[in-house]
């Protein structure tokens, strides 16, 4: 009987340490945008980790900070309107860490919640952590010259058409994002806002067992270069779910990067669901930093809207992607600023070697099913450097309407180029009949593409009437048994 009270008393101490709450205000923080509260929050984390962790406490009110480090077993609670808002000061950056973003982004960019091989971390609350980015815009000297063999094409065809390639938009410095961790593991991300990162907004690297749920993370649509909205990098069993992300750059994004070690982590075992995209870029990606593998992915049930690109894979550094199922989706995609990556298309898968790199990778065993899509552009699938292998769309309705650009783009609405067993079933295309571009071609274009398995197809001709609904180029049909 000692024994068993012993056990209970135990017990109940732990949970009592658990949910002690660290208020950020006994510390020093005041709500007061003039005043840094950074070492008066940084007290309190140190001292909840101190105490074998609980919850640390942001109370209402407007913070001024710089970048603070998270700890084992925290929950960093952001009340209902809390608000931190990064410095614009260079110099209140001297002692934060910084880190490098992306492959190679040389930018140093810090974080107002870091991370480092730690566990059992919580960030929640309807607070905002606003991280103030400013922007500048510019042209670049000379024209950019059609070269890289992933936006080559439109650069070219800005040139062919007399659009203006050369506004850029460039960060101004410090470049502060809202959270980022590396080699964690057991995180929850839940209900806060993010705003205005000036890099990217939230930064998973090779972290473990995650949860976003019901964030918000936005960026200026039209200069908000950079600010990805969530970027999962080289992590593992991952749950996105209920998230609202509209963003200049990449809203979703999957990449696998390399370390400051030169090494890198698949992505694998995420489940992604009931969340509403947007971005002036890619709604949702895979890449393009793919130096390792992506695999056993499901997407579904999500919004894509006014995206630049719906669905994306863009494979270039050697790493392989394999069963990825995307289904149950509504996607909205229109052309934006000449200089964003995009042609307003749905979807665009493609395997393009980098320069550097070995081998460009490979993309096999996808599905997707059950999606209807608006588009100023189509359906892209290009395996430049490989062939991809077993695509299966079923039930997949794709409108194609005009572009609101210079530089027409759009060509054909499905178009596969380099598929080693492709089959469709239930797919559609239906042209806009009131503003025709002269431009437009085929409803499907199939091009070096073997084991063609074709079942119930709606392939009207453009209304422009100078091509075939349907062309085939090196083709090989799959036989029927």
């Amino acid at each position: 009987m000692k024994r068993i009270i012993t056990i209970f008393t135990s017990l109940l101490l732990t949970c009592i340490i658990h949910a002690q709450i660290f208020n950020v205000r006994d510390y020093g923080a005041i709500a007061d945008t003039t005043v840094l509260s950074t070492h008066a929050m940084q007290q309190a984390i140190d001292a909840c980790y101190k105490a074998g962790g609980g919850t640390v406490w942001v109370p209402s009110g407007n913070y001024l900070c710089t970048e603070l480090i998270l700890k084992d077993n925290i929950t960093f609670h952001l009340d209902n309107g809390a608000t931190i808002y990064a410095s614009r000061k260079v110099n209140d950056y001297a002692n934060s860490k910084g880190y490098a973003v992306g492959a190679t982004d040389i930018d140093k960019a810090f974080a107002l919640l870091r991370a480092h091989q730690a566990k059992n971390i919580s960030i929640t609350g309807k607070g905002t952590l606003h991280c103030r980015a400013e922007r500048i815009s510019y042209q670049r000297t000379p024209y950019p010259v059609a070269k890289d063999s992933v936006t080559g094409r439109e650069v070219a065809n800005a040139h062919k058409y007399g659009a203006d390639y050369r506004t850029k938009y460039r960060k101004v410095p410090p470049f502060t994002g809202a959270i980022s961790m590396e080699n964690c593991s057991n995180i929850t991300l839940r209900d806060i806002q993010v705003i205005e990162a000036n890099g990217w907004s939230v930064h998973l690297k090779g972290c473990e067992r995650i949860i976003a749920d019901g964030l918000y993370i936005e960026s200026n649509s039209e200069n908000g270069v950079n600010a990805d909205g969530l970027d999962i990098d080289g992590c593992n069993r991952v749950l996105i779910q209920n998230c609202v992300i509209d963003t200049g750059d990449d809203a979703l994004c999957l990449k696998t990067t390399r370390n400051a070690e030169g090494k890198s982590f698949p992505c694998q075992w995420i489940t992604i669901n009931n969340c509403i995209l947007t971005s002036s870029s890619a709604a949702l990606k895979l890449g393009t930093e793919s130096y390792a593998d992506f695999s056993d992915i499901t997407v579904s049930n999500c919004v894509i809207r006014n995206a630049n690109r719906g669905l994306n894979m863009i494979i270039r550094d050697g790493g392989n992607v394999k069963n990825v199922t995307f289904s149950n989706l509504v996607i909205n995609c229109e052309r934006k600023a000449t200089f964003w990556w995009g042609n307003g298309d749905p979807l665009y898968f493609t395997i393009q070697k980098r320069k550097e790199a070995a081998s460009a990778g490979s993309i096999e065993n996808v599905t997707l099913n059950h999606i209807i899509a608006h588009g100023q552009s189509g359906v892209r699938m290009e395996g430049f450097s490989e062939h991809l292998k077993n695509i299966r769309i079923d039930d997949f309705q794709l409108f194609m309407h005009p572009e609101n650009a210079i530089d027409k783009r759009a060509r054909n609405a499905f178009l596969f180029d380099g598929v080693d067993g492709l089959k469709l079933k239930d797919c559609s295309v239906v042209w806009d009949n009131i503003r025709v571009p002269e431009e437009w071609e085929s409803a499907f274009l199939f091009r070096n593409v073997n084991e063609l398995d074709i079942e119930k197809i709606e392939a009207p001709q453009a209304p422009n009437k100078r091509f075939d609904a349907i062309r085939t180029e090196n083709i090989t049909v799959k036989q029927k048994k």
